[in-house]
């Protein structure tokens, strides 16, 4: 979901997603806010604008709709190609 080339078909993919999958993108947000994924300088350069939209997609407090919102109303491939990279380092093995 989050590699989606086109913008129209990879919204449409957010908004038909069942809460699972919402909440997994949520899981990796916030396993990426505590620092439990090694990331490289690049990527979280690549991720600071969207900072703020991190923090609420990583609070479970919010519901699977707002967390769902927050993703749809993301424009550009930004936020995406960074969770994509984030989510390579995650199933990389440590040496």
């Amino acid at each position: 979901m989050l590699q989606e080339a086109n913008g129209s078909k990879r919204q449409e993919l957010l908004q038909h997603a069942n809460a699972d999958q919402i909440n997994a993108v949520s899981e990796l947000v916030l396993n990426f806010l505590k620092n439990k994924i090694p990331v490289t300088p690049p990527i979280l350069a690549k991720l600071q604008p969207y900072k703020k939209v991190l923090r609420d997609l990583g609070r479970r407090k919010h519901s699977v709709k707002k967390r769902r919102q927050w993703l749809v109303r993301q424009k550009g491939r930004g936020l995406f190609q960074g969770l994509h990279h984030v989510l390579c380092q995650c199933a990389r093995p440590t040496r």
